[in-house]
């Protein structure tokens, strides 16, 4: 018997129960943030072991699927804690393809810290099962030299040179793996009662940006420690079915506002068009 997944939902649970429900191999995007240690308090219910969310995590994962594991490096008694690094290596050791490492920039105010160029890197880690089944890289870094012909020679392992090919330069080039977003108050979202109302939002753009990357539309997005709402939001906004556990009821509560106006947009947009 085959076992139905939730769609369209975000369920009050604990995230490694919920997952538990779930069958091998059905899951073709995960995009969350979990919990950062010590960071911020979300009501006395952020506790959870990595282990056991990373294995279900492997567990449901679709050959090809990927995981945006987004994480920050927290200093603690003066020193980086290093356990970014601890789960991007535990996520190899159980079968995870690293399959590539960004880091996601603040624009706007300056993290002062002591002694360090800034605060601690937040990083996006990019997991997968295999090859990724899907990418649709962004290519909208504007190159000075569109339209000229330019020669184009890469180095071999060796340390040759092939022969030298000429080809027109595109007019945008491929995004770097650093992006940069606005944050804090109408920026992370301009839904103000969720920024108010959650200690650490995702911005939207980069949970857009990160669904836009690595799914099609009609798949279905997953988010473990689904907070507020956020990626379920953005997959919701762009024609992706989604699934969200979380176990605080309160942000429960926010996310589904959130849904039900996101879906009220899409229903506006719909009329629009017709």
């Amino acid at each position: 018997m085959t076992t139905r997944i939730p769609e369209n939902q975000i369920i009050n649970m604990d995230c490694v129960q919920g997952m538990k429900t779930l069958p091998d191999d059905s899951i073709p995007l995960t995009t969350t943030s979990p919990p950062y240690e010590g960071l911020r308090t979300y009501d006395g219910l952020a506790e959870w072991n990595f282990m056991d969310v990373a294995r279900e995590l492997y567990r449901i994962t679709m050959p090809g699927g990927v995981v945006v594991w987004v994480v920050q490096e927290q200093i603690i008694n003066g020193s980086e804690s290093g356990e970014a690094s601890r789960q991007r290596l535990a996520f190899a050791n159980m079968g995870f393809r690293l399959h590539h490492t960004m880091v996601m920039g603040k624009l706007g105010g300056h993290q002062h810290s002591k002694g360090r160029y800034g605060g601690a890197l937040e990083y996006a880690f990019i997991l997968s099962k295999g090859k990724p089944r899907h990418f649709c890289p962004f290519r909208d870094k504007r190159n000075k030299e569109a339209g000229r012909e330019k020669v184009f020679s890469n180095r071999r392992v060796d340390g040759t040179f092939p022969a030298k090919k000429k080809a027109r330069v595109h007019p945008y080039g491929f995004r770097s793996p650093v992006w940069f977003y606005a944050t804090g108050k109408n920026n992370t979202t301009k839904d103000v009662y969720a920024f108010d109302g959650h200690p650490a939002l995702m911005p939207e753009k980069m949970a857009e940006d990160f669904i836009l990357s690595w799914s099609k539309v009609g798949d279905l997005v997953f988010n473990p420690f689904a907070g507020a709402g956020t990626v379920l939001k953005m997959a919701m906004l762009n024609h992706r079915r989604y699934l969200g556990f979380e176990i605080n009821p309160k942000y429960v509560e926010i996310a589904q506002r959130r849904l039900k106006e996101a879906e009220a947009t899409m229903a506006g947009r719909l009329g629009r068009a017709n």
